[in-house]
This record gives structure tokens, sequence and C-alpha cells, in this order.
């Protein structure tokens, strides 16, 4: 796997955790948790992106 293949699982994982935020079965704190962490792999890709 290179490294834009890498890059491109880390994205959809992060749009997957995005997605989840709008599940009415997870609590609100689950909720920010997701959308923190969806956040933060946004970051190392665009980092990543630039490199």
């Amino acid at each position: 796997m290179d490294k834009n293949e890498l890059l491109e699982v880390i994205e959809g994982a992060s749009n997957f955790m995005r997605g989840m935020q709008f599940d009415p079965r997870l609590p609100s704190d689950i909720k920010t948790a997701l959308i923190e962490k969806a956040l933060e792999l946004d970051e190392v890709v665009e980092e990543n992106l630039d490199a």
C-alpha cells in the first residue's frame, strides 16, 4: 500500500466517523469524541498531502 492509498483509507475512516454522529442511538459524548477524532484524522491527511 503506498502513501496515497493509506491517506485514502484514513480519509474514509474519518468520513465514516463523521457520519456516525447522526446515529440517534449514540450518546452525545460519543458523538463529540467521533467528531474530534475525525478532525484529527483530517489534519493528518492534509499535512501529508502537502508533503
